[in-house]
């Protein structure tokens, strides 16, 4: 999957910026902080054709960065679980705070697919892939329709749920009822997922043609 199909602007230097980071066996503090702060820029660069497509890459890249980091930075003891908070620090960009690295980083864990945009080696693709096992590729959503259809907005919502079979309940309700954040935002509240029954028994036949029979529109009062 090539991530040029997806983002118009800088999607080359993206992909190069992603390259230069997987070669680093070891990397230090200021290498990690100066790849978050390069991919911000370049995805920034390119926001007035691409903003939420270039922002959802751009945010699973700092989870691939600072998870790396923590499991093998040459220097990560010095920070332990300061980490993020010293990252805001060092960074000093408006909008890149310890809230975001704490979303990036659930973002990067709990969709490795998104990784098959980005990196152009295989092996790496493997890698990431790896990292958070998904109990059925039946249950995953590919990552070119997560990237086109649904706003980083939309997946903060769905990283809320811990289960990886609501997420992908509640990705394919989004995607096929052209859902807002607010109406996203309302169904999980409302637990749209076990009101359905297909937390239940995923597996029975019926259950399985709700999560690919059309969705209902939402209504407006």
């Amino acid at each position: 999957m090539d991530i040029q199909r997806y983002t118009e602007v800088n999607s080359g230097e993206l992909t190069n910026l992603a390259e230069v980071w997987a070669k680093k066996q070891s990397p230090t503090f200021e290498e990690l902080s100066a790849s978050i702060l390069q991919t911000h820029q370049t995805a920034q660069t390119g926001a007035l054709r691409a903003v939420n497509q270039m922002a959802t890459l751009r945010n699973w890249l700092i989870g691939c960065y600072i998870v790396e980091y923590e499991q093998k930075g040459c220097d990560r003891a010095k920070y332990g679980d300061k980490l993020l908070k010293r990252l805001e620090e060092s960074v000093t960009t408006k909008g890149l705070n310890v809230t975001l690295f704490q979303t990036s980083r659930l973002f990067y864990n709990f969709y490795p697919q998104i990784g098959n945009l980005i990196y152009a080696t295989p092996s790496h693709k493997l890698q990431t892939g790896q990292i958070c096992a998904t109990p059925s590729h039946e249950f995953v959503t590919p990552a070119n329709e997560i990237l086109a259809k649904l706003s980083f907005s939309h997946i903060r919502e769905i990283l809320t749920q811990d289960d990886p079979l609501a997420r992908f309940f509640y990705e394919t309700e989004c995607i096929k009822g052209t859902w807002s954040v607010k109406e996203l935002r309302r169904q999980i509240a409302t637990n749209l997922y076990f009101r359905s029954g297909v937390s239940k028994d995923p597996k029975q036949p019926t259950l399985r043609l709700h999560l690919h029979a059309p969705a209902a529109r939402q209504s407006h009062p």
